[in-house]
């Protein structure tokens, strides 16, 4: 049996739409932050740095989001992935652009408008914004020309990446950050956040 440990964050978000749109069962733990029990001895033993997400599966723990994300669609038939080493290469790449590149920059909205007011009580660093906004005028226009020309971001076939990158763009809404110069990342947005495996994995969390 598959267990995906998780809390309200869009690293969570990922692994459990990546399941839904796969369609592998799982039991789904929501850790509370503020009650500290992703930090718990038990959750320790999952992932050693007390982070989420976690899955634990026929007794193995495996720990990071989108290695977790790859781990469930090659334990699925390589759906949402290939068997194709050209083709898999290409959503690796796509994937690695999102989160170490365009995700890391869309975090940091996250974190310092939402995050430190919720927990800290404290506004953002301004400074950590106007970095993070220039960095992403020089990266959107490149998910913005790719899907101008494509339904999603690998092809007009549903894929990891997108089940990776939804969730930062979602995690967004609550934010200062707009796309409304980007028609077709907002299209895209707008689409693949009505699909009904999104909304399932978003109905596991508390808001």
């Amino acid at each position: 049996m598959l267990t995906i440990y998780g809390g309200s964050t869009y690293n969570a978000t990922k692994v459990l739409f990546t399941a839904e749109e796969l369609g592998v069962p799982y039991d789904y733990v929501h850790l509370n932050f503020v009650a500290g029990e992703h930090k718990s001895p038990a959750h320790l033993a999952r992932h050693p740095l007390g982070k989420i997400p976690a899955i634990e599966h026929n007794g193995n723990y495996l720990f990071e989001s989108a290695s977790l994300c790859r781990y469930l669609a090659n334990i699925s038939d390589k759906r949402l992935y290939s068997a194709d080493a050209l083709a898999a290469a290409q959503i690796d790449q796509m994937v690695d652009m999102i989160c170490h590149h365009v995700g890391r920059w869309l975090a940091v909205y996250f974190y310092q408008e939402i995050v430190m007011m919720k927990y800290y009580n404290k506004g953002p660093d301004e400074k950590a914004i106007a970095e993070a906004k220039g960095f992403l005028e020089q990266q959107l226009p490149f998910l913005e020309k790719t899907l101008s020309t494509q339904q999603f971001l690998c092809g007009n076939e549903i894929t990891l990446a997108d089940t990776i990158a939804l969730p930062y763009f979602h995690a967004l809404e609550a934010t200062s950050l707009k796309f409304d110069v980007y028609p077709a990342i907002q299209r895209w947005y707008s689409e693949a956040k009505a699909r009904p495996a999104f909304q399932r994995a978003l109905a596991k969390m508390p808001a």
